[in-house]
């Protein structure tokens, strides 16, 4: 009996020990993610290019969303259309050409041929777009949800091609299409197979706005959608801080995984972000009844797409721009 209890005395040891380590570890590491954060982050850091281009590209999501919207508005985004303007001024005068900031000036250009006859021309935008001629008006592609879906069976370079962020929702999804696609993104990859995901169904149209109040970005289209699918990553799939990236990691290529599937499926949705301060993280975890342990990744807002509908053009950098080789590319 002695034995016996000095066995579980030492484990006990073993184990506070093994928990007293892993906290140390844990704050190197978020010490480190700090320290990374504060000599990289953009905002911190303004004047690189890079935090330009991103500012500018965010400038535009913002008018390219309203230019797609459902229920558009010919007068919108004057504070936002400024800004931009001085922004891609400045990047112009500090760094010259690059493709993003050329679409920048196209969709200020679509903004302008919306607003005409509608108000006032915003005060120097004219004068802006004739000093950049070669910048014609974005397209943001108006499609028919048969054309929408007709890639779902192609060969995967086109299907993926095919699938864009939608927020135009008109009908409730059917049950089996949901179900289908939900068990088809249990195919995502994951470190060690431990599957961190969690998908949390949100049906009800008063949680669904309560929800959509915390994140903040479904202005204009969130009472149209038919289901919010809450993607989280289960930290107790976790072990060691080493690890503490891997819930994001595993549960981002989970949304990727879920988002091929919903297109496939033919349910139309839209990946939303989940940038908040830690007050509305916690408000979310409360009206969703979640526990801590989850954290959430991202939202996807889904539905069935009405008959005809725009999308968002968003073009994507080009692959030299975002593909370096180390050692040149080998044989």
């Amino acid at each position: 009996m002695v034995i016996d209890f000095l066995k579980r005395v030492k484990r006990k040891f073993m184990a506070a020990l093994v928990r007293s380590k892993a906290r140390r570890e844990a704050v190197k590491a978020f010490e480190y993610d700090l320290r990374q954060f504060l000599d990289g982050a953009g905002a911190l850091h303004p004047q690189r290019r890079e935090a330009a281009v991103a500012e500018i590209v965010m400038g535009y999501h913002v008018l390219e969303k309203g230019l797609t919207m459902p229920r558009r508005r010919p007068v919108f985004g004057r504070p936002a259309a400024t800004h931009l303007m001085n922004l891609i001024k400045s990047f112009e005068s500090r760094f010259g050409a690059d493709d993003q900031v050329s679409h920048a000036v196209s969709v200020l250009r679509s903004y302008s041929e919306l607003q005409k006859g509608h108000c006032e021309p915003l005060s120097g935008l004219d004068e802006f777009l004739a000093a950049h001629p070669n910048d014609g008006a974005a397209v943001e592609p108006h499609v028919k949800r048969d054309d929408f879906f007709a890639k779902v069976n192609a060969p995967f370079p086109q299907f993926a091609a095919s699938r864009h962020v939608v927020r135009h929702f008109a009908g409730k999804i059917p049950n089996e299409r949901l179900m289908a696609a939900l068990e088809l993104a249990q195919t995502a990859p994951s470190a060690c197979n431990r599957q961190h995901a969690r998908v949390h169904v949100v049906s009800d149209p008063a949680v669904r706005d309560r929800l959509f109040a915390v994140q903040g970005g479904t202005r204009g289209f969130g009472s149209d959608v038919d289901r919010v699918l809450v993607v989280t990553a289960d930290l107790s799939a976790i072990r060691w801080a080493w690890e503490r990236h891997d819930a994001y990691v595993n549960g981002g290529i989970y949304v990727m995984n879920l988002a091929y599937a919903l297109h496939y499926n033919g349910i139309a949705h839209c990946i939303l972000h989940w940038s908040v301060p830690p007050a509305a993280d916690r408000e979310a975890h409360r009206i969703l009844g979640i526990p801590p342990s989850e954290a959430i990744v991202q939202l996807l807002a889904c539905g069935i797409p009405p008959e005809e509908f725009d999308v968002a053009a968003s073009p994507r950098r080009k692959l030299d721009t975002v593909v370096s080789f180390n050692g040149g590319m080998g044989e």
